[in-house]
């Protein structure tokens, strides 16, 4: 046989799915407690919530979020990745899906590693790091789409009786 038994391969790759999106339910779960005692979590996000919305009130002439406080944004961000890395666990491309747009939306306003940074080397470097991190995890989620429908090919097809 040129594939090991489906049953070994599913097991395996449930567990990688496991793996993987443990980084995101651990970081939203972390976001969800800190918002709901008192948002310690937007004394950090809001600075660069402020940033991204003055930038995107310059390309476009107004702040299209302007009907959302940051703790909304980062609510729904938030659900966004908690959502997403459940559906990825269950091997749902749709989480994949999210994962990827959580990650598109939120590491450029979030890792701004090319900003000016006053006396905060170890916060630029912090900031490169999570981003590339960020960008790597985006290039596995690539990668399981595009080998996903194969995957689901090789499986083999139940008998109808």
């Amino acid at each position: 046989r040129a594939f090991p038994e489906a049953g070994a391969m599913g097991a395996t790759a449930t567990f990688g799915r496991v793996l993987f999106a443990f980084v995101f339910i651990a970081s939203a779960l972390n976001k969800l407690s800190s918002l709901a005692e008192g948002g310690e979590m937007l004394d950090s996000a809001s600075p660069r919530l402020a940033v991204a919305r003055r930038a995107l009130a310059r390309k476009v002439g107004i702040d299209p979020l302007f009907f959302a406080g940051d703790g909304s944004l980062v609510l729904v961000a938030t659900l966004m990745e908690l959502a997403g890395a459940a559906l990825f666990v269950a091997d749902f491309a749709l989480g994949a899906k999210l994962l990827m747009l959580f990650i598109l939306l939120v590491t450029p306003i979030m890792h701004p590693f090319w900003a000016a940074y006053p006396d905060a080397h170890t916060e630029r470097a912090v900031d490169m790091i999570m981003f590339f991190k960020n960008a790597s995890l985006f290039g596995a989620l690539l990668v399981y789409l595009e080998m996903k429908p194969t995957l689901e090919a090789m499986k083999p097809k139940s008998k109808r009786r």
